[in-house]
């Protein structure tokens, strides 16, 4: 086994047994049985016409900010812990380049992430086959499971370069924390006030933010596959791309490459020049 299989597996094992972790990911699961209890109350006249495709706000609901704050809490403590726990001079005294450690630890957050995304829509699919019987369109899961994946992508990174620059686990949560609301919130101000002012400005400038893309992806995946799907889904539809805002995929995909590249570059550069040896702060 080589060593980036090795850290892989290391890392896997080192967070999930986290207890914040634990924690949010019982949050996603408790989420998703909450929005089909939801579900089952709505109105039959509703309802009815969506019983095929229940699955998908299964899907959608953990896009919207709960997996990327358990992205943020996995990401954070990535370089960080070893630092603070003295265990990075144990691997990168043995025959592991800089290279390989590197790696092998962003893959093995990005391991527990792939998990969790797979776990909650297994989940969220079984449930709704379960109570609102045979589903539609599943093909899609083909283009929104990698969607779901890529919304955690920026702020996982984000957190990771955070936890390699400052390499204090606690202080890495806070910043990337401080980053992902700061957005998701001005976000949504700026929606707001758009909306009522017809200030198109404001919608160009949110744009830049990390969260723009991150929350985005997954509904304008899934809006786009079932838009010529039936007839009868013109109101989930209205919903999802309201969530997506329509706007370009190209956009949204260039949004979130671009903020995962560039914290991953960072957190890299530091990484190759820094002292291992050392604590930032």
């Amino acid at each position: 086994m080589g060593a980036v299989e090795v850290l892989v597996g290391y890392e896997l094992r080192r967070v999930v047994v986290k207890k914040r972790i634990l924690v949010l990911i019982a949050a996603v699961f408790l989420t998703e049985a909450g929005l089909y209890l939801v579900i089952t109350r709505l109105p039959p006249q509703l309802l009815g016409p969506l019983h095929p495709y229940a699955w998908v706000p299964g899907v959608i609901a953990p896009t919207l900010g709960l997996l990327q704050i358990t992205s943020l809490m996995v990401g954070s403590t990535v370089f960080s812990d070893e630092y603070e726990a003295g265990t990075s001079d144990f691997w990168l005294t043995r025959p592991i380049s800089r290279t390989e450690y590197y790696i092998g630890k962003v893959l093995g957050g990005l391991a527990l992430i792939l998990c969790i995304v797979s776990a909650y829509i297994a989940f969220s699919v079984g449930i709704a086959w379960f109570v609102f019987g045979p589903q539609r369109r599943l093909d899609l899961l083909l283009t929104s499971f990698p969607a779901s994946v890529a919304s955690a992508l920026p702020v996982y990174a984000i957190a990771l370069a955070f936890s390699e620059a400052l390499r204090r686990g606690m202080i890495a949560t806070i910043l990337s924390g401080i980053t992902f609301f700061g957005s998701y919130i001005f976000e949504s101000y700026a929606n707001v006030v758009a909306t009522f002012s017809n200030d198109k400005t404001l919608l160009e400038l949110i744009r830049f933010l990390p969260t723009w893309g991150s929350v985005r992806i997954t509904t304008d995946v899934l809006a786009q596959g079932l838009s010529g799907s039936d007839p009868s889904l013109a109101q989930t539809l209205g919903f999802l791309t309201g969530l997506s805002d329509g706007s370009s995929t190209s956009l949204i995909l260039l949004n979130v490459v671009a903020f995962t590249a560039i914290a991953l570059l960072v957190a890299w550069l530091r990484l190759r020049t820094g002292d291992v040896s050392r604590r930032a702060l």
